[in-house]
């Protein structure tokens, strides 16, 4: 593993102080590790927030195409692990063609995933140029980045859970498909529940996909370098690049990075979320899933306020992007979770929507009658449920 300077970034919980003086709820910090972890997981949280924070260089292997040189430059909105804060450096750019068996990913034209920076940059005897959208994409679909706050309860929580989501017969015509992703470590097939479609189970898988397509560095997982726009590759640091050593420790920082608590509610904000749940917006985005077993016993086998059932659903020609990922076709998305919603700049799967309202009204597809329900709302109540959404 490369060496890297390890500072400590423990964070603390704080109290808020209520109206009359009391202490209320504990809240914890945005970017802060989940409560109640052992001094060992404390320490691999630490060591883990720091290599996310931290930028390559082309000696330890990034590129020679790239989107980012950390995984901080674009989860960064609330704290580090957050969403994209804008439509540029943290918005990618993913490729396909064809549909059914003959749907491709375009590998050999720089797909899935187009790396728009370049060594070259850095690296003045390097000639290679970043990448661009070539002709033969037939898909075009922008990404912006997902936040990654509680990505370590989504995982323990079991397949058992989500797939209990799976309706038939609902009369607004909501089902659900999971997306089930075959892990390229263990070989183990799981329900999928990180990506805009649910296309990953792990948060292994996850940081070597991210750390491949998006930095252009290899690891055991994945350790076939890039090729830029398909093309000859320009390489100089031996394959994999990196050990294992530093993709486990951006696992580590996901898994026990903490959730995000809701704001303080008000009175307007409790009405919201009747509203919220009367119009249906919770048959897709549950408010709490249950967490199974795990080795981080703070995560074991408790709720997980995320506002989603991890299942894909078909949300449109509208929002549809043609992209096919697993059995996700190009009109799936994952449900969205809500819960740090109110530290979210963009909205929908590529940032369109800058506000919740612009992105509600986006929805169609299965989500269609709940829509429909919400523009029928009365001013009052739109505003309510928007102030809820607020505190999420």
């Amino acid at each position: 593993m490369k060496k890297r300077l390890h500072v400590a970034m423990t964070a603390t919980l704080f109290l808020g102080v209520g109206a009359c003086g009391g202490m209320s709820q504990v809240f914890t910090p945005i970017g802060a590790e989940t409560p109640g972890l052992t001094r060992a997981e404390l320490e691999l949280f630490e060591k883990g927030k720091t290599v996310f924070a931290s930028e390559e260089d082309v000696d330890e292997g990034l590129g020679p195409v790239f989107n980012g040189r950390g995984c901080g430059e674009c989860h960064s909105a609330g704290g580090v692990g957050g969403a994209g804060e804008d439509l540029v450096l943290s918005r990618v750019t993913r490729i396909g063609a064809g549909s059914g068996a003959s749907y491709s990913d375009l590998v050999a034209l720089g797909g899935p995933v187009i790396q728009r920076r370049s060594i070259a940059e850095l690296d003045p005897t390097c000639t290679i140029p970043a990448e661009v959208v070539p002709a033969g994409a037939e898909y075009v679909s922008r990404r912006i980045t997902t936040p990654l706050f509680g990505a370590g309860l989504m995982e323990a929580i079991p397949d058992s859970e989500i797939l209990k989501n799976i309706k038939s017969g609902d009369p607004d015509g909501i089902t659900g498909v999971a997306n089930y992703a075959v892990s390229p470590i263990t070989g183990q097939r799981q329900v999928g529940r990180f990506g805009w479609k649910s296309q990953v189970a792990t948060l292994e898988h996850f940081a070597a996909d991210a750390y491949l397509n998006e930095m252009g560095i290899t690891t055991p997982v994945f350790s076939t370098d890039l090729l830029p726009q398909g093309k000859t590759l320009y390489d100089v640091v031996p394959e994999p690049e990196d050990d294992g050593g530093d993709l486990q420790l951006f696992a580590d920082f996901m898994r026990l990075l903490a959730a995000p608590d809701p704001a303080p509610a008000t009175l307007t904000s409790v009405r919201g979320g009747q509203v919220f749940t009367r119009i249906r917006c919770a048959a897709c985005h549950i408010p709490t899933l249950q967490t199974g077993n795990s080795a981080v016993a703070a995560l074991a086998n408790r709720p997980a306020n995320l506002y989603s059932d991890l299942l894909t659903h078909d949300l449109g020609a509208g929002l549809g992007d043609g992209v096919v990922q697993g059995s996700a076709d190009g009109r799936h998305f994952r449900t969205a979770p809500l819960w740090g919603l109110r530290l979210r700049k963009f909205f929908l799967h590529d940032g369109r929507a800058t506000t919740p309202d612009a992105a509600i009204r986006e929805h169609g597809g299965e989500a269609t009658a709940v829509r429909l329900r919400y523009q029928e709302l009365s001013a009052t109540e739109r505003a309510e449920l928007l102030e809820f959404l607020g505190t999420l």
